[in-house]
């Protein structure tokens, strides 16, 4: 099968990180795992807790009935009960069920909330540097990523946002802990950029998303 120029285009401008991933096996192999630095594909480098394998085993045994069977397309209302007050004690903030869809992944969710909020040739802004799969999401459903740089910090540099937004803005794109940078934005900076999508969803008269992708939102370390 051949795949399409596109498609080919799109493996060519990621494949250098499976690259780098595997030039690093080869030579942990070499030079042994603690003697290399692998900063490619985010793989933890600390195995799960025991307590983990141990749920997994219980679930695995769990002889209730159904469990094969189709869910609502939302995720099941016991999780998403869950996951509400569970955000609801972080944030402060009263989340019921209904305002919560279970994903497959951090990718799925992205690709789901890109597909619902944008037409073809709507513009996604995201800040760089930033995580490379970014890109194929938003060109997955006929958006049109933007990029912009951040400060030298990497801080986000929230007059070359303003100046990147156009009637065709959908929504802004972050990721905080920042995939490759580690930047954590400040809470200063996030009530900053949620003012400029306020006031720029006001004059367009319909809302540009802040979309958060927070995979990394407990990894924080001391002077991040």
């Amino acid at each position: 099968m051949t795949a399409s120029k596109k498609i080919q285009a799109a493996i060519m401008l990621a494949s250098w990180i499976r690259k780098m991933f595997e030039e690093g096996a080869k030579l942990k192999a070499i030079h042994g795992d603690k003697n290399v630095f692998d900063f490619s594909i985010g793989n933890p480098n600390i195995e799960p807790p025991q307590e983990f394998r141990e749920i997994l085993r219980e679930l695995a045994n769990d002889t209730c009935e159904g469990q094969h069977c189709y869910m609502s397309n939302a995720g099941y209302e016991d999780t998403r009960n869950t996951v509400a007050a569970y955000l609801s004690s972080q944030h402060k903030k009263e989340f019921s069920r209904d305002d919560i869809v279970m994903t497959v992944g951090a990718g799925g969710a992205l690709n789901i909330i890109l597909k619902t909020i944008l037409d073809p040739g709507d513009e996604v802004i995201i800040p760089a540097p930033c995580f490379m799969e970014y890109r194929f999401y938003v060109d997955n459903h006929q958006g049109v990523p933007k990029f912009v740089p951040g400060r030298p910090d990497f801080s986000i540099d929230l007059e070359a946002i303003e100046s990147a937004i156009t009637e065709r803005t959908k929504a802004i794109l972050i990721n905080s802990p920042n995939n490759p940078t580690g930047k954590v934005y400040s809470k200063e900076e996030l009530d900053a950029l949620a003012a400029v999508l306020t006031c720029y969803s006001e004059k367009k008269g319909e809302p540009i998303h802040l979309v958060s992708d927070e995979p990394y939102k407990k990894i924080v370390v001391d002077g991040s």
